[in-house]
């Protein structure tokens, strides 16, 4: 149990804050502050720039070892939550602007080249970067999706499928409005969900932290001190020292509980960032399916083929799971089969979207109905969501107060036991 509490509390802090001191040296990389300290102080300033990478490194991981103590791992996550989601909306601030920048230069006939430049010359390090480089690639005539596809990070997820669509079908700036508009749906939500799911998981953390202290240090010794005095623990305290060598025994099926809960706080940066841990597809199904029903509805706009439209979305759609079924979708609508049942076949739509989606076809009113569906996904994903948290809040604090006191009841009992044998 040892060598598990001493990987616990020294060894994870220690690489949660070198991951960090990296990460914050290539930023400051990118941002331009070793270049500009050499070419302020020379050599003089190389030497200083070495400098604080060696120091910056040494304090964060001094601070996740002896600063942190036993509550290291716990506040190393705190930590690194509150840094990636900080820096998440950084990230999507700069995104969302470039988008909402190349939405308002479409609308307005300005060269998109021009946007981008200006774009750059306003920011610094990586992502201006890569504005330049999209700018290069459309100045030598590639297309603003085909840049978007060599070019990675500039713009939200869900925003190069539309923009495929929309240059193909003709209309760039309506669907890159339309990705534009997608944040102002979705942001509410997760603001108001944010915080309640970082506190729920996070207390499973610091319960967890209790848990260990308590299982592998003091009832032990508790125990001990009871078999000195020759006097028998009551029922209550004996089950509680059964749960403590339960814990001892199986400490990994609790370590794997942590790392599901770790994961599903860092899920929507992991899915902002371009990541989808396997097996959690279901869970933002819903999600996909407003995307791909955005495209469509532009397709539709355009009076474009639905074949069409689904090769374009699997060309760029960000998720591969996705893109396979948006292919399999595809074939079946070549092989003769209706398009909405085939997405419905592939599990992208529902049953009621199905019957939608066929009646607005029947009576020409297509567009506005996959609009409407795909913002009905977005509501019906937030909607589900917020009540699983709202029923989770009340019965994981529930849960939590009853497992403290069980503990605490059956650590004082048999001192009032002790106390009454000696007296």
């Amino acid at each position: 149990m040892e060598p598990v509490i001493i990987i616990i509390v020294f060894i994870v802090p220690a690489l949660i804050a070198s991951a960090i001191a990296l990460f914050v040296c290539r930023e400051l990389h990118d941002a331009g502050f070793y270049s500009w300290l050499r070419n302020k102080l020379s050599l003089f300033g190389a030497v200083v720039g070495i400098l604080v990478t060696i120091s910056l490194s040494f304090i964060c991981v001094g601070i996740s070892l002896f600063g942190l103590s036993v509550f290291g791992p716990l506040l190393c996550i705190i930590f690194a939550f509150v840094f990636i989601e900080v820096y998440r909306k950084y990230r999507a601030s700069r995104q969302y602007a470039l988008l909402w920048l190349l939405t308002v230069s479409a609308e307005r006939e300005v060269p998109l080249t021009s946007a981008l430049e200006a774009f750059a010359r306003e920011r610094r390090g990586s992502f201006a970067r890569k504005a330049r480089r999209l700018a290069a690639l459309l100045e030598s005539g590639v297309s603003l999706s085909d840049g978007l596809d060599q070019v990675r990070g500039l713009l939200p997820s869900h925003a190069p499928p539309m923009i495929r669509v929309g240059c193909q079908s003709g209309a760039l700036a309506p669907a890159l409005r339309r990705a534009a508009a997608v944040n102002d749906l979705n942001a509410p939500v997760w603001m108001s969900l944010t915080g309640k799911v970082a506190y729920l998981v996070l207390l499973v953390f610091f319960g967890m932290s209790i848990l260990v202290f308590v299982f592998g240090w003091i009832v032990p010794r508790f125990q001990k001190i009871f078999l000195d005095f020759d006097t028998p623990l009551p029922y209550l305290t004996e089950q509680l020292v059964s749960c403590s060598q339960f814990f001892v025994v199986y400490w990994y099926l609790f370590s794997l509980l942590l790392m599901l809960g770790m994961l599903f706080v860092l899920y929507p940066a992991a899915r902002y960032f371009g990541w989808n841990p396997p097996g959690l597809g279901w869970f933002t199904r819903r999600l996909d399916a407003a995307d791909v029903l955005d495209g469509l509805a532009l397709v539709a706009r355009q009076q474009m083929p639905m074949l069409d439209g689904l090769d374009s979305l699997a060309k760029s759609y960000p998720r591969s799971n996705i893109r396979m079924l948006l292919r399999r979708a595809a074939g079946d609508v070549q092989a003769g089969r209706d398009w909405a049942e085939s997405l419905y076949s592939r599990g992208l739509i529902h049953r009621a979207d199905l019957a939608v989606l066929q009646a607005a076809e029947r009576v020409g009113n297509l567009p506005w109905a996959l609009r409407e569906m795909a913002e009905s996904n977005r509501r019906r994903f937030a909607y589900r969501l917020q009540s699983v948290v709202q029923t989770a809040f009340p019965l994981v604090i529930i849960f939590f107060g009853a497992i403290v006191g069980f503990i605490v009841v059956a650590l004082f009992i048999p001192i009032v036991s002790l106390i009454h044998a000696l007296s």
